[in-house]
């Protein structure tokens, strides 16, 4: 899968998991998929331009989603970045805070990104995470795997 596809597939599994939460399927912190309002805005701004930044970068909005996300949140995105994280590799940080985000789910991962099929999932983890464990492991312990090691 060249570049261009993948990167297709990455916006797709980040608007996903935002269209997700506002359709209450994930929590509400996965809204802003836990990043940081500065990090939320450099992904909007990247990724969705045509989209500005609503009311959920008001402060006490922001806040209000952020006080919802788990407290083992955390644990779950190192799981999912697993010492791999690039310094210049904004979309590897934005792509693991959607996979952790989309965890929380109650349908499995791809489904909670809004992707098409487990492989669309499996092509994004082996580029973005190729040392992850999640990439190597069978289909339905991935997202059991990101909360055991948590």
């Amino acid at each position: 899968m060249d570049d261009k596809a993948v990167s297709f597939l990455m916006f797709r599994a980040l608007r996903g998991v935002m269209r997700r939460a506002e359709n209450g399927d994930l929590p509400l912190f996965a809204r802003t998929l836990g990043l940081p309002p500065e990090q939320y805005c450099a992904m909007m701004a990247h990724c969705f331009p045509e989209y500005p930044a609503g009311d959920e970068l008001l402060p006490s909005s922001y806040a209000l989603l952020q006080a919802c996300r788990p407290d083992d949140f955390s644990s779950v995105l190192a799981n999912v970045l697993n010492d791999s994280l690039e310094l210049d590799q904004q979309p590897q940080l934005w792509l693991a805070h959607a996979v952790a985000s989309a965890a929380y789910g109650e349908q499995v991962l791809w489904q909670s990104m809004e992707l098409a099929n487990v492989h669309q999932l499996h092509q994004l983890l082996l580029y973005y995470f190729p040392q992850c464990d999640l990439s190597k492991q069978g289909v339905s312990s991935w997202q059991a795997s990101l909360f055991n090691c948590a």
